[in-house]
C-alpha cells in the first residue's frame, strides 16, 4: 500500500508538513466534528483514489460537510492573512456571509449552503490537450500539489483549496453557471470519474497557479534540495512506483527538457513519497 508521504506547501518550500494549515481556531468539540467529516473522505475517497482512479463510492452528508470545512478554513486563513484587501466592498461582505453560512451548515443549523455553493474537481495527469499548455510542471501541479487561494475579478469570487488531485471551490460571488458535474450535493451522491464542463478561464487560472507554485519551489534552499535528492536515492524503487514519478513522466512527454528548467523543478509536485 502506498503511503501518503509528506506535503510540501508552495509558500513554505523548505518545510515538510503531513497535514494542511494549522490555526488555533477550533475547540475540542469542533475538532472532533471536523474529524468526523475528514476521516470518511480520507479512508473512502482520498487514499483509495490514489491507488485506483476508477473507484466508485457512495457518499453521505459527510462529503458536503468536508468540503464546507475545507472552504471555511481556507477562507478564514486567507482573511486572517489579509487577502481580502483586493476584494470589492461587496465581495468582502459576501465573504463574511459565506463564512457564516458554511459555519452554520457545519453545525447543522442550515440544511444547505444556499448561494455559496461548493464544487469539487478531481484532476489526473494530462495525456494530450487540444488547448495551449504553458506551464511545464502542470501535471505535477494538478495531481500532487497543495495550494490555497482567493480568486476574484469584477464579477466572480471563490476560495480555492487544492489537496493533491482534489480541488474544492467555495463560491462567494457569482453563480457558477458554466460548471457542470462538479457541484457537491448537501446530502448524498456518487464519487466517480465523470465528464465535467468548465469555463476556459478556469484553465488559465490553473496554469497561473501552477506557475506560482513552480516559482515558489525554485526558492527551495540548496540544503533542502540535497535532502530531497538523498531521500529519492535511498529508495529509488518506491519513487519509481509513485504518483510523483508518473506525473513527472507526463510533464517530460509534453515539455521535454523544459519540464526541468532547474534542479528544484524536480520536486515541484510538493509531495515526496517518503
Amino acid at each position: 500500500m502506498k503511503q501518503a508521504g509528506h506535503i510540501r506547501k508552495s509558500g513554505l518550500p523548505n518545510r515538510r508538513s503531513q497535514d494542511g494549515e494549522k490555526r488555533p481556531w477550533l475547540c475540542w468539540d469542533c475538532e472532533r466534528l471536523f474529524n468526523s467529516f475528514e476521516t470518511p473522505f480520507a479512508t473512502k475517497i482520498f487514499h483509495p483514489y490514489d491507488v485506483d482512479r476508477s473507484i466508485k463510492v457512495r457518499y453521505g452528508e459527510w462529503m458536503a460537510k468536508f468540503c464546507a470545512s475545507v472552504a471555511w478554513r481556507s477562507l478564514s486563513a486567507l482573511q486572517e492573512d489579509g487577502k481580502f484587501q483586493h476584494l470589492t466592498d461587496q465581495q468582502s461582505a459576501l465573504s463574511e456571509r459565506a463564512l457564516e453560512t458554511w459555519s452554520r451548515f457545519l453545525l447543522g443549523r442550515y440544511k444547505h449552503t444556499g448561494e455559496f455553493e461548493l464544487h469539487l474537481l478531481v484532476f489526473d495527469e494530462i495525456e494530450s490537450a487540444s488547448f495551449a499548455l504553458s506551464t511545464p510542471n502542470i501535471n505535477r501541479y494538478l495531481s500532487r500539489s497543495i495550494d490555497i487561494d482567493l480568486a476574484a475579478n469584477n464579477s466572480t469570487c471563490f476560495s480555492y483549496s487544492k489537496l493533491g488531485p482534489f480541488a474544492i471551490f467555495g463560491f462567494v460571488q457569482s453563480h457558477p453557471g458554466q460548471w457542470r458535474g462538479t457541484k457537491v450535493p448537501p446530502r448524498s451522491g456518487w464519487f466517480h470519474a465523470q465528464n465535467v464542463t468548465l469555463p476556459k478561464q478556469l484553465w488559465d487560472y490553473l496554469n497561473d497557479r501552477a506557475l506560482h507554485v513552480k516559482l515558489a519551489l525554485e526558492s527551495m534552499s540548496p540544503a533542502q534540495q540535497q535532502k530531497v535528492a538523498e531521500t529519492i536515492r535511498a529508495n529509488p524503487e518506491r519513487f519509481l512506483q509513485s504518483g510523483l514519478f508518473r506525473a513527472m513522466q507526463r510533464d517530460v512527454e509534453m515539455f521535454g527538457r523544459d519540464a526541468f528548467s532547474n534542479h528544484s523543478d524536480f520536486t515541484s509536485t510538493q509531495k515526496e513519497d517518503s
